[in-house]
């Protein structure tokens, strides 16, 4: 793994993870533990049999059909803006 890739999974992981162990939210924590958890195990099933990450997929996929791409890429940031608006709603 690249240094990029190696920070990239860091800002990742430790983004979501270690702020909520940190104000000790363990429900919020053990949600992206799961999710992590189960990205890792797709992840490991895309390579071993495609020799390509889930994110070398979706990049293939944007050469070809870049509406798609961004389609896609826009729906996700609705979904985290939505669940950002949820949890700080009631603030």
């Amino acid at each position: 793994m690249k240094l990029p890739e190696i920070l990239f999974v860091i800002a990742l992981v430790g983004g979501l993870l270690v702020p909520v162990a940190i104000i000790g939210q363990w429900w919020l924590f053990w949600t992206f533990c799961i999710f992590f958890i189960c990205f890792g195990i797709v992840e490991a099933v895309a390579v071993a049999r495609t020799n390509q990450t889930v994110s070398q997929h979706f990049w293939e996929y944007s050469k070809k059909h870049k509406t798609g791409a961004i389609i896609v890429l826009v729906c996700m940031q609705i979904a985290w803006a939505a669940l950002l608006w949820h949890l700080a709603c009631k603030m």
